[in-house]
């Protein structure tokens, strides 16, 4: 591990005053104060085996997050996947061999595995306060690999709180009594800040479960009471797509990948409630955000800064201790406001003209019978498509010509059942040239 020097706080007493609250709101309708979660982590912690690294993959949330806790206070490090594959998790015991697979889901795959019950929370003392090491890595998460190979990101405990208290500052939740629904999985950046993160340093709790079905996250909203729905895009639009009957929603929050004024629009008619994006990544955690239906420039957190050199923008200040380099370019404006111009890889040349991907994309997912779609680069260095729906290829180009210039039209059209994308919508790039290879070499 890095050595470092040992900051430690005890959690129970920092946080004294929220002891009573309630932290988590189960499946099963039982209410877990914020003592209790210190108490069954603490309690897990004592059964953890000797070990540098725990591979959490831990499905029910209120589950994955004592033992995120309890990995900390038994000075090990959380290793986040970017999906939960067989593949992946013997990619990691093999990467970090000083590991084992932290899970709530009985399996054989390996045999360097501890499974998490509320069996083990039968020893828990609410008198014990957990100390914990703030400077310490409390976790090492993957990037999608939507650019390329996933690449390891370490973050501390005094990050992921300092980032929480910006971004609950900043978006007024500070003293909200929410149920914070989410739909996306814990493991991920996103889901990790605002699931444990937030409802830690507010007044907002958590449900245990991961409604993912546009059904059952109705059904969970309908018995969580005043909910924040935390989702993605993807998920969200599919949701807009069927029938429900969407209550005690106070505000959805969007974050992963930009969402269309239009589906935004859609959102909050249908959920009757204001809808806000984040702006961030796991580099960076969540430093922006925007009222998508009534601003297209993003707000900066307070104390965060965006600047350019060279043509390169970094992301420092805040809950960051160094400056951070991003892939993406920017417009930058006043009070620290910004528009997004897309990633810098994004931009494609065909016959002296420029386009970007993610625009193109964006066009050809705008299209009303168009599922789900995504232009890829041939060997010809033309563009040809992949789409979900049932469209032809004459109505597709039909549409796409009154937006896009003749020279980014798809030459050639591949209809799929599906397109590979993990739990958050993200296209892995490996999956998705795989997919390409198969068709291509029909």
């Amino acid at each position: 591990m890095t050595s470092h020097t040992a900051v430690f706080i005890s959690l129970s007493q920092s946080l004294r005053n929220t002891l009573k609250l309630p932290f988590c709101l189960t499946q099963q309708g039982k209410i877990i104060s914020r003592a209790d979660f210190f108490a069954h982590a603490f309690a897990v912690s004592q059964q953890l085996p000797t070990a540098s690294y725990a591979i959490n993959l831990c499905q029910n949330r209120y589950l994955f997050m004592v033992g995120f806790l309890a990995v900390l206070l038994r000075q090990q490090i959380n290793l986040l996947p970017h999906n939960l594959t067989q593949q992946t998790q013997a990619y990691l015991l093999e990467t970090y061999s000083d590991s084992y697979c932290l899970t709530d889901q009985p399996f054989a795959h390996t045999a360097r595995t501890f499974l998490l019950t509320e069996a083990l929370f039968s020893n828990a003392n609410r008198t014990d306060f957990p100390l914990i090491d703030i400077a310490q890595p409390a976790a090492i998460s993957f990037t999608s690999g939507s650019t390329g190979i996933p690449k390891p990101i370490s973050k501390t405990w005094a990050e992921f709180e300092t980032a929480a208290q910006l971004a609950l500052t900043a978006l007024k939740l500070h003293n909200k009594t929410l149920t914070l629904v989410s739909t996306v999985p814990p493991q991920h950046m996103y889901g990790l800040e605002t699931s444990l993160f937030w409802t830690l340093f507010s007044s907002l709790s958590i449900y245990s479960g991961r409604p993912f079905y546009p059904k059952d996250i109705a059904l969970t909203l309908q018995t969580a009471g005043r909910s924040l729905l935390v989702s993605t895009p993807a998920h969200l639009k599919i949701c807009c797509q069927t029938q429900q009957d969407w209550q005690n929603v106070e505000r959805v929050l969007s974050s992963t990948a930009p969402l269309s004024s239009e589906l935004a629009t859609m959102v909050e008619q249908q959920f009757h409630a204001p809808l806000v994006e984040l702006y961030g990544s796991t580099e960076t955690l969540s430093f922006a955000f925007r009222r998508t239906t009534q601003q297209d420039l993003w707000q900066l957190y307070q104390g965060i800064k965006l600047t350019e050199q060279a043509g390169q923008f970094w992301v420092s200040d805040g809950h960051l201790p160094y400056p951070v380099s991003l892939d993406d370019s920017f417009k930058l404006y006043a009070d620290n406001r910004f528009s997004s111009l897309g990633r810098s890889s994004d931009v494609i040349k065909i016959a002296g003209k420029r386009a970007s991907l993610a625009e193109l994309n964006y066009q050809l997912n705008q299209i009303p019978a168009v599922e789900d779609g995504v232009f890829f680069k041939t060997h010809t260095e033309r563009l040809a498509a992949l789409v979900v729906g049932n469209v032809t290829k004459t109505d597709i180009i039909t549409a796409l010509k009154t937006a896009v210039d003749a020279v980014f039209l798809p030459r050639a059209i591949y209809h799929v059942p599906k397109l590979p994308r993990n739990a958050i919508g993200k296209l892995g790039k490996a999956e998705l040239e795989l997919l390409i290879r198969d068709l291509t070499d029909e």
